[in-house]
């Protein structure tokens, strides 16, 4: 009686799908904009990232996160850095022109 490929514990590397390539596209575009120019988009961006409502439809941030198996807080907190990082070094540009 051969068992190997249902005990094996490998997982083997595949395309996404359509689907995933949207949520992983939404991801992707909320993050860069976060440091878009324009204070409007920033605002949007913000809010779809850093908002901590019970909206859990497909393609809210702790949905998408969840999908992916990411940790919605870790993402936060590693963005919230990155946000932080990237507005002070434009506030030290804005000061020394």
């Amino acid at each position: 009686m051969s068992r190997g490929p249902l005990l094996s514990t490998e997982t083997k590397p595949r395309a996404l799908e359509a689907e995933e390539m949207l949520l992983l596209a939404v991801l992707e575009q909320a993050v860069a904009d976060l440091d878009h120019s324009c204070p409007a988009v920033r605002a949007d961006a913000d809010a779809y990232v850093f908002s901590y409502s019970s909206d859990y439809s497909i393609f809210s941030f702790d949905s998408v996160c969840a999908y992916f198996k990411l940790s919605p807080s870790a993402v936060r907190e590693q963005l919230r850095k990155r946000v932080k990082r990237s507005r002070s070094r434009v506030s030290e540009l804005k000061t020394a022109a």
